[in-house]
């Protein structure tokens, strides 16, 4: 699972470098629907803040927002990045992404991530401290107040679009002095070995495109006999459900539910219910 990179490139790439090479390193999985203005907040995170050495694997899920057109550009300036394209007509969904993205990634551990999540300083080195073998790490998200508090996150706003983000404001409170924290949970951001991964045989298909797909597949890892931990002192800060709930291209805005997540979250919470016999 060690990859090294810019070995064999010119010296501009070695300078881009941040971090430990003794780390091990990751593959982000990244599928992104019409949701480019977020996507490349997201992406510039990563490599502001945790550099170049981390695999990127980016999905265009059909977008019409000129996504390809970027990832393409993106493709050109970063070989640690491998895109991909739906050509459509109909969406894929991130049930069907997480799965191939995962299986084409070239690192021994995953990070399922969101296209409107920035990484913060040193979250990478945080959670792969923490992931052993049989464990799922999740780093824990800051949020702005869209969405009710809860015993998972922090809710503490620095904008709720990239254009209003407040980055000094995010660098100096994380500046401060926390004690570290670990506890037993498991939410997005979560990072897990591909071994381990495929213990469950990915996704449920049941779920696609989306929607519920999450606590379907932590039910499942629980059952197997997978640890949860989540690190506090790795950290992300979350715009918040912008892939489709909240997503404008999807007749939603933020603190406004889309018709179309709407829909599949209702016709997918039924489908839990059957499968599980309770709801999430």
């Amino acid at each position: 699972g060690e990859r090294t990179f810019g070995m064999e490139t010119n010296h501009k790439c070695s300078r881009l470098y941040k971090g430990n090479f003794n780390m091990k390193t990751i593959s982000f999985v990244i599928p992104s629907r019409n949701n480019l203005t977020y996507l490349k907040w997201s992406y510039n995170s990563i490599r502001k803040n945790l550099g170049y050495r981390h695999e990127i694997m980016l999905a265009d899920d059909f977008s019409s927002d000129g996504t390809w057109e970027w990832l393409q550009e993106i493709k050109k300036k970063d070989i640690n990045v491998q895109i991909f394209k739906n050509e459509g007509p109909e969406r894929k969904g991130i049930v069907y992404w997480y799965d191939f993205l995962c299986e084409k990634s070239t690192n021994d551990i995953v990070m399922f991530f969101h296209a409107d999540m920035y990484a913060c300083p040193n979250m990478d080195k945080e959670v792969v401290n923490k992931l052993m073998k049989g464990y799922v790490v999740s780093a824990t998200r800051i949020e702005p107040p869209l969405h009710p508090e809860g015993p998972e996150k922090i809710v503490k706003d620095f904008g709720i679009e990239p254009e209003e983000f407040d980055e000094q404001g995010l660098m100096s409170w994380l500046n401060e002095e926390r004690p570290e924290k670990y506890t037993r949970g498991i939410f997005a951001p979560w990072a897990i070995h591909k071994e381990d991964y495929w213990k469950v045989g990915g996704h449920d298909k049941l779920f696609a495109p989306q929607s519920k797909e999450d606590s379907d597949i932590f039910n499942r890892f629980h059952l197997v006999g997978l640890k949860f931990t989540q690190t506090w002192q790795g950290l992300v800060y979350h715009m918040t459900s912008r892939g489709s709930r909240f997503n404008p291209y999807s007749g939603g805005a933020p603190g406004k539910d889309s018709p179309e997540w709407l829909h599949t979250t209702t016709k997918n919470m039924r489908n839990f219910i059957r499968k599980w016999g309770t709801p999430v």
